[in-house]
């Protein structure tokens, strides 16, 4: 995984580095969601503690239902547990206190800039809600959320969409080549760097919207 340098336009107008802590957060308080609403990056209060969803996916059952399988991570501890839950039932969501940042850059955390007081904050890369995958798709000063629980910060949220211009792909398939077989895919780099597979049709110069958390073409940019 390639990292990305901090902006010197940015850079000079850093004051303080924190990591991870910042004075700005709550206490939180849970509320009652079906477990068919939630996504990874959740905070919930499970069984007296309080629990990050790292991943779920939904399973069915036939004739016996269906259920959600989330995997959990322990915020105060960092233990993990796997708990089924039935389709049809709630869990008890945390509210979390949320704050806007730019981004700056990457090394072995993520650093990002509050754009009210200019002092930057560093977090582990492991929270951001996409993934690692996402960070060549991040560009300078994209605005990032930052999702906290009583000053620790639980998951760093990405737009769900970036646009893009494409600065080199990979030539179109022939069409007598490609007759009968539907749109076919063709690997493009970005002006960020990323590369994403775009549909044939998609040439150079082209502004292309990317679902930042799946790193996947959506359209091309109206």
């Amino acid at each position: 995984m390639s990292f990305r340098g901090p902006s010197s336009l940015c850079h000079a107008s850093i004051r303080a580095t924190t990591r991870c802590r910042s004075p700005y957060f709550i206490q939180a308080r849970a509320l009652q969601m079906p477990v068919n609403q939630i996504k990874r990056g959740t905070v919930i209060d499970f069984r007296g503690k309080i629990w990050v969803i790292h991943s779920y996916s939904h399973h069915s059952q036939g004739r016996g239902g269906a259920h959600y399988k989330l995997d959990l991570r322990d915020l105060v501890g960092n233990g993990k547990l796997t708990e089924r839950f039935n389709s049809g039932s709630n869990v008890e969501v945390v509210e979390l206190e949320t704050k806007t940042y730019q981004f700056l850059y990457t090394d072995t955390e993520i650093h990002l800039l509050d754009p009210t007081t200019f002092e930057t904050h560093a977090f582990p890369l492991s929270i951001i809600n996409a993934g690692e995958k996402v960070i060549p798709f991040l560009q300078d000063s994209m605005e990032l959320r930052v999702d906290s629980h009583e000053a620790t910060p639980v998951v760093i949220k990405v737009p769900e969409r970036g646009t893009y211009t494409v600065v080199e792909c990979d030539p179109s398939p022939s069409t007598a080549t490609n007759e009968g077989k539907g749109t076919s895919f063709k690997q493009a780099k970005l002006d960020v760097g990323a590369h994403v597979q775009v549909p044939e049709f998609v040439n150079i110069g082209d502004k292309v919207v990317v679902d930042l958390l799946d790193q996947r073409y959506v359209s091309r940019a109206k």
